[in-house]
């Protein structure tokens, strides 16, 4: 019976269901987020796992044991001569070896990639810069996280922040973020939970870029989409483009600020962006009283203020002239659409979306 209490690096590693978990492949969704909680001390050392398994994650031909073994002495006899063997570095080479469940083809790939990228990088480094230099190629390692099955995979990244690939998506991370901003690259679809940082939190998906400092949102870029959406949940982001718009209108703007339950289609063919509301806007001001409450003859103007505060949606229109319809209503489980539907036909009014927004249109009420 496995001692989980006494897990290492290499037991992670080691463990064919830790990874086919990390991979999204485990029936046994439910073990090893409660492993995390019952055992707060192996978080770390399980999120290191977790990178390392991710970045194994490389294709390419199979590879002989003999191979990537001759690389590795070839590695450290180049490492002995230039006399900056670092442990670090002999913990790394033999703890990816001694993983038996690790010796496919995409892990033999992955550390033959590193070894021959660090020998060339280190040749011309001196003694004192060794170790810096081995952080820094850390750093700038891209791991990868790959879901092919038909449920949702949780990643949890180096600044804490969670994201949760769709089905059908990958995500490119640094295994450690590093320098002034937190850069990821997504193909296809997936929601963000970001940790507030100072650093900006960066998803490049083709040509938009979404940046934030830390907040809630949905991005989705698959290949066969005419275009790219950003629905914000909760947080301020920007959305930009990195082409100019191809539009003769030379007012258009190249970005848009998104605040929540707002969204940005960014259209492949032109470069365009364009901002809306998202399909289905959700309170983000739960302790409103808009929630589930009862109106009797309460001036349309007060409702109209408490479902803005409530969904956080600037809502446009002329309260002086509906500051005489008074409204008896009851509000619970309707979505805000809903809502607006049921108000604005009380008093012969319409309302539209316009760049994020909502615009209430009507000769209002006359005062009793």
């Amino acid at each position: 019976m496995k001692n989980y209490m006494s897990y290492t690096l290499e037991d992670f590693v080691d463990d064919q269901d830790f990874i086919d978990w990390v991979q999204g492949r485990s029936d046994s969704n439910d073990f090893w987020p409660s492993y995390a909680k019952r055992f707060p001390d192996k978080a770390e050392v399980m999120k290191q796992a977790e990178q390392i398994i991710r970045t194994a994650q490389v294709h390419t031909d199979k590879v002989g044991k003999r191979e990537i073994r001759l690389e590795v002495e070839q590695f450290l006899h180049s490492a002995r001569n230039m006399k900056i063997v670092n442990s670090e570095v002999k913990v790394f080479t033999k703890t990816m070896l001694s993983f038996p469940n690790l010796m496919r083809a995409s892990a033999i790939a992955a550390v033959i990639v590193f070894i021959i990228g660090l020998t060339w990088y280190l040749l011309p480094i001196e003694d004192g810069n060794f170790e810096n230099s081995i952080s820094e190629v850390m750093q700038n390692s891209l791991a990868q996280a790959k879901n092919d099955t038909d449920k949702p995979l949780r990643v949890v990244l180096n600044d804490n922040s969670i994201v949760v690939l769709s089905p059908q998506s990958s995500l490119s991370y640094p295994s450690v973020f590093s320098g002034s901003d937190r850069k990821v690259y997504l193909h296809g679809e997936a929601s963000f939970s970001v940790t507030h940082r100072s650093s900006p939190f960066m998803v490049y998906t083709g040509e938009m870029v979404t940046k934030v400092m830390g907040t809630r949102f949905v991005v989705r870029s698959f290949d066969h989409d005419q275009k790219i959406s950003v629905q914000v949940q909760s947080g301020k982001v920007s959305v930009y483009s990195t082409k100019p718009s191809i539009s003769a209108n030379a007012m258009e703007k190249n970005g848009v600020i998104l605040t929540a339950n707002q969204a940005a289609f960014f259209e492949k063919d032109k470069h365009q962006i364009s901002k809306t509301l998202v399909a289905n806007p959700i309170l983000v001001n739960k302790d409103n009283k808009s929630v589930n409450f009862y109106y009797d003859e309460v001036p349309l103007p007060v409702i109209i203020r408490e479902l803005e505060k409530g969904y956080g949606i600037p809502i446009q229109f002329d309260e002086q002239s509906f500051q005489g319809c008074r409204i008896t209503a009851t509000f619970s489980r309707e979505t805000l659409f809903e809502k607006l539907d049921l108000l604005c036909k009380t008093v012969s009014a319409t309302y539209e979306i316009v760049d994020g927004q909502i615009a209430i249109n009507g000769s209002g009420c006359s005062s009793l």
